[in-house]
């Protein structure tokens, strides 16, 4: 006979097993502290080579779902987010008997840069490579595959774009050196 404490303790572990494996399955996740972004970023503008292009689309809609003003002119307390054209490459990696290309590599690579005013820019690149299979007698579908798997990597891009927001410390940021700098602020030769 298993004592009375025991069965509750196992119908506990039962149930919290239960329960975590049904929130898991289900897609549930604990939401993302945005008042971060939002608060160190309040405004920013986006510069780039493609002002109409997906990545910017893409990471114009998550700045504004972290609550971030995104500005259609930069001003000089305004953060820049410099995204300097993506590079998209292709390469064969393997082939079949018959010397056809029977698997592909597809290469992506984002540069962009972070002006924060009064700290000198901080750059970063954005390297991810997918490969996939490319059968000749599928040319549809082998062309559907390369679109959604740059429709895949250009969101894991604006992603990191957003993360590298939320995680950037401007404290390890290099000040600017010049007239607006504190260390050499001074007015009729004092220091400030």
């Amino acid at each position: 006979m298993i004592p009375q404490f025991y069965r509750c303790f196992l119908l506990k572990i039962a149930l919290f097993t239960c329960l975590s494996f049904t929130l898991s399955g289900c897609g549930f996740h604990i939401k993302e502290n945005k008042e971060g972004l939002s608060a160190k970023f309040p405004k920013i503008y986006i510069q780039s080579t493609d002002p109409y292009g997906d990545i910017m689309r893409m990471v114009k809609i998550r700045l504004l779902g972290a609550g971030v003003n995104v500005l259609a002119s930069p001003s000089k307390d305004t953060t820049i987010l410099n995204l300097s054209g993506e590079q998209r490459s292709e390469r064969m990696i393997s082939l079949n008997v018959q010397a056809q290309n029977a698997e592909q590599e597809i290469g992506f690579v984002l540069a962009y840069s972070i002006q924060i005013p009064g700290y000198q820019p901080l750059s970063f690149t954005f390297n991810l490579y997918r490969d996939f299979l490319d059968n000749p007698a599928q040319a549809l579908a082998k062309s559907r595959e390369a679109e959604q798997l740059t429709e895949e990597v250009r969101e894991a891009a604006a992603n990191n774009i957003i993360y590298t927001l939320q995680v950037l410390n401007i404290h390890h940021a290099k000040k600017l050196k010049g007239k607006n700098s504190k260390q050499e602020k001074t007015v009729n030769g004092v220091a400030q």
